[in-house]
């Protein structure tokens, strides 16, 4: 038994989608790095802030693409990643790769989830 291959067949990535997952998590990463610069909270409520940009991300990226938006959130948080390595993070590339990783889960997960609607 074959498979026919036009039934397999993804939809392209949208380049569009990908600019989007990466322009979101820089803006929200950065919004909300700024936003702690100049408050003073507890360390996990900022830590849950920190992780909470991210996953946004991803989820909106999900909402932004509808089909195969773990791909393009994976791409974009993956490009974002020496950016706020090096701008927001200064030298942390841990919190960097945390926040890329992050987004491309969302985008998976928020990819599953309209899927089942």
């Amino acid at each position: 038994m074959s498979r026919d291959r036009s039934s397999n067949q993804r939809p392209p990535i949208q380049w569009a989608g990908v600019l989007f997952a990466f322009v979101c998590t820089l803006l929200l990463v950065t919004g909300v790095d700024m936003m702690m610069s100049n408050q003073t909270m507890d360390t996990a409520l900022a830590l849950g802030l920190r992780l909470a940009a991210p996953l946004l991300a991803g989820v909106l990226t999900a909402f932004y693409v509808g089909q195969r938006a773990g791909i393009h959130a994976f791409i974009g948080g993956m490009i974002s990643i020496p950016l706020l390595a090096l701008l927001i993070f200064p030298g942390n590339w841990q919190s960097a790769v945390l926040a890329g990783a992050l987004c491309a889960l969302a985008g998976a997960i928020g990819e599953v989830m309209l899927r089942r609607r």
